[in-house]
């Protein structure tokens, strides 16, 4: 004949059941919330790495015909060709939008970012850089 078990017996493992499921569930909730976050600190900092390229590239494109006056300009359109063409060479860039003004250069910069947990949508991350023309002279502060 077999012993009667007391109903307390029964369900003693039942809570060390319980609290593995859902401590396992929390942990990979945290690991997949850090793997995205990660994600999206990488590719934030690829949009204003490729946003300052872009600035960068845009500056550099100086009116030659203004050189030798006292009054050195941008060449607006070719600065606006080297920051879109600068700007776009990073993986994942969906939208660049440069401007330009007689001095400066300001590109924007979006990406799609896909995370390896996925999110629906995948978040848009942007990033914008300002740069200035930089030369030899007293503008370009060398």
């Amino acid at each position: 004949m077999k012993p009667q078990l007391a109903a307390q017996d029964v369900q003693a493992g039942q809570t060390l059941v319980m609290f593995a499921l859902v401590s396992a569930f929390v942990l990979s909730a945290v690991i997949a919330l850090v793997a995205n976050a990660q994600m999206l600190y990488i590719n934030f900092n690829r949009a204003d790495d490729a946003a300052l390229l872009g600035a960068q590239a845009g500056a550099s494109a100086l009116d030659p015909n203004s050189i030798y006056t006292d009054h050195v300009q941008l060449d607006q359109e070719l600065a606006l060709s080297r920051c879109n063409r600068a700007a776009r060479q990073a993986p994942y860039i969906i939208e660049v939008d440069c401007s330009a003004t007689p001095t400066v250069v300001t590109a924007r910069v979006v990406l799609r970012v896909p995370l390896p947990i996925p999110v629906v949508p995948p978040p848009d991350i942007s990033a914008t850089r300002t740069a200035s023309i930089a030369y030899g002279g007293s503008q370009g502060g060398f």
